[in-house]
């Protein structure tokens, strides 16, 4: 027999509704600047909106979630029963459907530490005021709910209502409640508990929430599996009031539909926990999660709103509690306008880790902080806005927003990546993007970027200050930071004056920012850290420390200039400048000293942008100073990084010229630096005494001596010696030796032969000097002999050769470091193979006496490089040579085993040199190629003797003139420089061979070629012979 509750039994339960109802009220007043008004006790018509049914895995909550009402009985006779209640007492409540419909009923209530538990499949069905489905009231009363659907129609019509320190469990319910303050689950006065898994909970009506936990301190709720939906107007997923409530929501799916419907409203200092969960709210203003003064954390959870104003996670401190949203590996997206990812305001905090915050809406911030204390803090997360002047990070009235490895991205037009207005900012590594604006908009604000954090304006600012109010603006770039875009003023107001400049710019520990700026006050660079320059810009004070400016490149060919209108301090800086290297009038960057003082050392770089060097008669000016500007004497020097930098020297080489940086330059402005490229800089011209009278036509100086670099040189020595090295005649591939016997009747002999030649070569004069070593080897081998039917013979060989030569050049120039004129070296190296054929027709089978003629053929390869001073090149060359020469020989003396011959000579040589043009060092080098014809005459002295111990000996001395090209050219940058070898020169060379064995022979030689003035070769060889 089931008990029948009387209408005065649990007439408690009225006072402590209407109890609740008073404090709901009262509760919730106040204003939110953000999202404007949160009237919750106020009138206001509702907009509902149809819940879209999800998925579920239990059969009620599908059935009541997919639209399938819960029936209602067609009259108030209900089959089964009515109320039931467990005063004191355990009840089991058999399976069926129970109702009531009076004010204040319950239609199941445990009281006075009774027990209610359900045995089977149940429906409760509850109308009137006040009126809940099931209920439990004092300590130790419970209500055990199981497979049961409830359906409450009314005014504060709950579902279940727990309250004074009792306790309920529901598993595998449904709720359905369709009334004002109709909540689907209700906890109230201290120490009650409820525990919901596998339930569907689903409200209609304006503040009614799906669980609402109101002024129970210690009160413990928990929603495993669980289904929350409410539709109606300030109606909250969950709604936890007051202090020392602890809530635990894991994988529930809470959606609201109505205006000011958040998914969680806490207002007082609670704790509440979601984990793999989901939160979705659609209606104006409805945030996702509230917190006034409690504790929320999130794990593995989706945040959504839909509507205006509403907010993802929003913690805003309005009480002495301080709000704390925790957020895990959560998501949270707003489509609405002006709804904020995540809100920390008047001291709330927010912080999420391994998150996203996403925003679509116009106005839609990723994340704000807004308030003294108030801190937002974001790790390996990321944000992302697309909306019309969606900012992704705002921090404003003493709020802090901090990422670390957090990527932030904005998409929209007028989207600011970060807007910072009385905040502060700091990026530790990550992004910070802006793709269709400007990265940060600031005003009376501290940003810092650190650890390789990567700053970007899509519309090319990087820092946009509103310096109207005076306030001062501070951003730091420290470690490995990359920031880009430029720092500029907010434009003064019509008819206002220009603000001044109030923003400090520090970068640190190889910080990079590239860009331009007219508002920073301060800048200073410490470790590595560089300003790409890339644009006109001016500054107010620089400090330069083991850091470096450097002007971007211009695709225009426009030079830039930085003007500092205060103080230049530089300790081992760096200046990098690009140069048109031509004469005075060449473009180029450069720094200019408005008023202040240049002191310290700063390295300048000098980047060359074109120019063909040339000589120069002041400089080209690279630091400038205006309005009373000095620069200390050694404030500035040429950087060994320079394009074409030649070392020791302290110089640039261009085009065959050198510049060097000079204060003053040739009699330029005292504190002024100039790049010169005279052979040594004059000192500035004092300014003499006015004259009143009209000025007399000053003199006109001729230009100070030419500065040329030994480059040229060198490039010019290596082709003499590729277009030489093969040349040669045939007595040095040939030196005859005789034949033991009847020469008349021995088949013609077989000859391979060996030869090693080493030169010494010295070319001076036109304040150059040149000189050099050889060395060749030079083998080859008769491949064909035969005779000529007239008494002489035919010889057909192949041959090869494997040279080399370094060549030193020398020219005089100024040497920048050691304040002198000193020599300048260039080295030049050529080395190369040649391979070719020899024939040779011989007039007598006995060599020594009558005509010859002699025709050899020989192409070579050759690698190259030049270096010393300047960094080295390296190239390739060619060449083809050929040489016809002819003679006859005449013995003019004979005594017993001694006889001498005489033999005038004749050689025609011709010889083809290519090289190809490439990139060096100080420029273009120009193809280089040449044909050169050669002549030789001279006559030769040559005896043979027998010595004692049987074996030839043949003595020689040759005197010839040789006649070719008088120089060689190449045009580096356009400028044309000569290579001048006499053209006539006399050579001699003397000699002997001697016979080692048989078939064996040696011989060595010594020459002299020169033109017995300021060039001169002397030569070397050794060579060997076999036959057979």
């Amino acid at each position: 027999m089931r008990p029948t509750l009387r209408r005065n039994s649990n007439s408690s339960n009225i006072a402590f509704r209407l109890i609740g109802l008073i404090f709901s009220c009262f509760q919730y007043n106040g204003s939110d600047p953000v999202n404007r008004e949160f009237p919750h006790c106020q009138t206001s018509s509702g907009r509902q909106r149809a819940v879209a049914p999800p998925r579920a895995p239990l059969l009620a909550r599908a059935a009541l979630l997919a639209g399938a009402i819960i029936p209602w009985p067609s009259s108030a006779q209900v089959t089964d029963g009515g109320a039931q209640l467990a005063d004191g007492v355990t009840l089991e409540t058999a399976p069926g459907d129970y109702s009531t419909s009076n004010f204040a009923s319950p239609v199941f209530s445990a009281v006075n530490g009774g027990v209610l538990t359900t045995t089977g499949k149940t429906r409760l069905f509850a109308t009137g005021t006040y009126s809940s489905g099931a209920s439990a009231f004092g300590d130790g009363s419970r209500i055990a709910l199981r497979d049961t659907e409830i359906r409450t129609r009314g005014f504060i019509g709950t579902g279940i209502d727990v309250r004074a320190g009792s306790s309920a469990t529901a598993e595998n319910i449904s709720i359905d409640t369709d009334g004002r303050s109709a909540h689907g689950v209700y906890v109230d006065v201290s120490g009650s508990r409820v525990d919901v898994t596998g339930s569907a909970i689903v409200t209609r009506g304006r503040e009614a929430h799906g669980i609402a936990v109101n002024n129970a301190p210690g009160a413990i709720v928990n929603a495993t599996d669980t289904i929350v939906r409410t539709s109606g107007d300030f109606a909250y997923g969950t709604f936890v009031s007051y202090g020392d409530i602890h809530a635990t929501l894991a994988r529930t799916d809470i959606r609201t539909s109505g205006d000011y419907a958040s998914g969680l409203f806490m207002p007082g200092a609670s704790s509440v926990t979601f984990s793999d969960a989901r939160v979705a709210t659609d209606g104006d203003q409805a945030l996702g999660i509230d917190t006034r003064s409690g504790r929320v954390e999130l794990a593995r959870t989706h945040v959504h709103t839909q509507g205006i104003n509403a907010h993802g996670l929003y913690a805003s401190q309005e009480g002495s509690e301080t709000p704390v949203v925790l957020a895990t590996d959560t998501d949270v997206t707003t489509a609405g306008d002006r709804s904020v990812g995540a809100v920390a305001r008047l001291g709330g905090k927010v912080a999420m880790t391994r998150g996203g915050i996403a925003t679509g809406g116009e106005r839609a911030y990723g994340v704000l902080a807004s308030g003294a204390g108030s801190v937002a803090s974001l790790t390996d997360a990321t944000v992302t806005t697309s909306g019309v002047d969606g900012t992704a990070l705002r921090a404003s009235a003493g709020g802090t927003i901090g990422l670390s490895r957090t990527d932030v991205r904005t998409t929209g037009d007028g989207a600011w990546a970060a807007g910072i207005h009385g905040g502060t900012l700091t990026v530790d590594g990550g992004s910070l993007v802006s793709d269709r604006h400007g990265a940060i908009d600031v005003s009376d604000a501290h940003v810092s970027l650190q650890n390789g954090a990567r700053v970007a304006g899509g519309n090319g600012t990087l820092l946009f200050v509103d310096a109207r109010s005076g306030a001062p603006v501070r951003l730091t770039l420290d470690t490995d930071v990359q920031a880009a875009g430029d720092i500029v003023n907010r434009p003064a107001d019509n008819g206002a004056p220009p603000s001044p400049a109030v923003t400090d710019v520090a970068l640190s520990h190889g910080a990079a920012w590239t860009g331009a700026t007219d508002a920073v006050r301060a800048l200073s660079l410490d470790t590595n850290s560089r300003w790409t320059v890339t644009a006109d810009s001016s500054v107010g004070s620089v400090a330069l420390n083991g850091s470096t400016i450097a002007f971007a490149p211009s695709d225009a060919g426009a030079p830039r200039t930085l003007v500092v209108s205060g103080d230049y301090a530089a300790r081992d800086g760096r200046l990098v400048v690009n140069t048109t290297l031509n004469d005075d009038a060449s473009p180029s960057d450069r720094i200019v000293i408005d008023g202040g003082h240049a002191s310290g050392h700063t390295g300048i770089v000098v980047r060359r942008a074109g120019g063909n060097g040339a000589q120069t008669t002041v400089g080209i000016p690279i630091v400038e100073t205006r309005n009373g500007g000095t620069t200390d004497p050694a404030a500035f020097t040429l950087d060994t990084g320079s394009d074409g930098y030649r070392r020791s020297f302290g110089t640039v080489s261009a085009g065959g010229y050198d510049y060097m940086l000079a204060r003053s330059g040739n009699g330029g402005k005292e504190h002024d630096w100039y790049l010169v490229s005279a052979a040594r800089p004059e000192p500035p011209v004092p300014p003499g005494p006015v004259d009143p009278e009209p000025p007399v036509q000053p003199e006109i100086q001729p230009p100070p001596p030419r500065a040329v670099a030994p480059e040229p040189d060198a490039y010019l020595a290596n082709a003499n010696a590729a277009a030489t090295m093969a040349i040669h005649t045939l007595h040095q591939r040939e030196d005859r030796t005789l034949r033991t016997g009847d020469t008349a009747s021995r088949p013609l002999d077989g000859v391979v032969w060996l030869r090693a030649e080493g030169q010494i070569t010295s070319i001076s004069g036109g304040n150059r000097s040149v000189s050099g070593n050889g060395r060749l080897i030079h083998a080859g081998a008769d491949l064909f002999r035969f005779d000529d039917g007239r008494g002489g013979h035919f010889r057909v060989g192949a041959m090869g050769m494997y040279g080399s030569q370094t060549s030193w050049s020398t020219r005089p120039l100024w040497n920048a470091i050691e304040q002198r004129v000193a020599d300048a070296t260039a080295r030049g190296s050529v080395s190369g193979y040649n391979i070719g054929l020899y024939g040779t027709w011989y007039g007598n089978r006995d060599i020594l006496t009558g005509p010859y003629v002699d025709a050899w053929a020989l192409v070579g390869a050759y690698a190259n490089s030049v270096g010393g001073s300047l960094a080295a090149d390296s190239y390739r060359s060619r060449t083809v040579t050929g040489s016809l020469e002819g003679g006859y020989s005449f013995r003019f003396y004979e005594r017993g085993d001694t006889r001498f011959h005489v033999e005038p000579e004749a050689q025609l040589v011709v010889s083809d040199y290519r090289a190809d043009a490439h990139r060096v060092v100080g420029g273009r080098l120009d193809g280089q190629s040449s044909t050169d014809v050669l002549t030789r005459v001279g006559v030769r002295v040559h005896g043979v003797t027998i010595t004692p111990s049987g074996r030839e000996l043949r003595p020689f001395i040759d005197a010839n003139w040789w006649h070719g090209p008088g120089s060689r050219t190449l045009t580096l940058d356009g400028n044309a420089f000569s290579f001048d070898v006499p053209r006539d020169r006399a050579a001699f060379r003397i000699g002997a061979t001697g016979q080692w064995s048989k078939r064996f022979a040696v011989s060595a030689g010594l020459g002299l070629e020169s033109n017995l003035s300021d060039y001169a070769v002397v030569k070397g060889e050794l060579a060997a012979k076999y036959r057979w």
